[in-house]
């Protein structure tokens, strides 16, 4: 059996979780999976197949995934097998939170992040964001206002220490491109991914562009990064949701107010779920129910 090293990255909400308990999901249960270009190999069992499950069944019931700040990782192996025939073939996949991730930008992620990294023959990354933000200068101030800060300035005594860097502060397009600046000094992969998640929320905004597209004209200077680094990446659009989910408040048993999906939303996801039409992807303008074609491109 070939045994495929996969890393699966992406910074804090960039819906890792959520894909790969779609993933999980799709690949056992949906109607249409004859025809995805991956499914579940019959063969062996997931190692961790408890932790799958529980996030397909999250995924399933239209719940929000569990966020935990513990930054050991969970390896996951899916043993899956081509439709069109061919060997079985091992994907592991090591279940890193973000914030691990997140944490190479001050060179503080677990060591074995590194680990994985050298290890991995393949990278998928995901991309919940990738607009660089607005800075400082973006803005038009008068002259008056100019003189307002520079008095603001003379009034404020010096700051004896320079505040801590905190990267959670910079804008995601920059943590997205000092992540993939490691990874790809870390590791030369033979094939790289990157999916922009929450296609559907991009689809609404911008319904003609491609996801290569759509990161090349809203976020030039990160296109430019990912194509120096990765000259023959792939874009692919993923919404592992199928939609933005509706929520209300609700007061709770301890007497606070709390969130959750309303029924309209999770009846109409459920149903979509049945008729193997909720998660999608996008490839060029293409749109698929398959969520397994970024990972059957790696395997090309």
């Amino acid at each position: 059996m070939k045994q495929r090293k996969c890393l699966i990255a992406g910074l804090p909400d960039a819906g890792k979780s959520t894909y790969l308990g779609a993933l999980w999901y799709v690949i056992n249960n949906d109607p249409n999976k004859d025809s995805f270009m991956l499914k579940a190999s019959e063969n062996n069992p997931p190692e961790n197949v408890e932790q799958l499950v529980h996030l397909s069944n999250k995924w399933m019931r239209v719940e929000d995934m569990d966020r935990t700040s513990v930054d050991v990782s969970n390896n996951i192996s899916f043993n899956l097998t081509p439709n069109e025939g061919g060997e079985d073939f091992v994907l592991n996949v090591p279940d890193f939170k973000g914030e691990s991730i997140r944490q190479v930008i001050t060179m503080n992620q677990p060591k074995e992040f590194d680990e994985w990294c050298e290890s991995s023959d393949t990278l998928l990354f995901l991309m919940s964001d990738v607009k660089p933000g607005r800075f400082a200068d973006d803005y038009y101030i008068d002259e008056d206002e100019v003189e307002e800060e520079k008095t603001s300035q003379q009034d404020t005594p010096s700051q004896e220490s320079i505040p801590e860097f905190d990267p959670r502060k910079m804008p995601i397009a920059s943590q997205n491109m000092l992540v993939l600046r490691f990874l790809a000094e870390k590791k030369q992969f033979s094939k790289v991914v990157i999916c922009i998640t929450a296609w559907d929320k991009v689809m609404s905004a911008f319904p003609n562009k491609s996801p290569e597209e759509y990161v090349r004209e809203e976020a030039p200077a990160l296109f430019n990064f990912v194509k120096y680094y990765f000259p023959l990446v792939m874009f692919f659009g993923l919404s592992a949701q199928g939609e933005e989910y509706n929520y209300e408040e609700y007061d709770g048993e301890d007497g606070q107010k709390h969130k959750r999906v309303t029924k309209e939303c999770k009846t109409r996801l459920m149903n979509a779920t049945r008729k193997g039409s909720r998660a999608f992807v996008v490839a060029d303008k293409e749109k698929s129910f398959d969520i397994t074609i970024p990972i059957a491109e790696l395997l090309k």
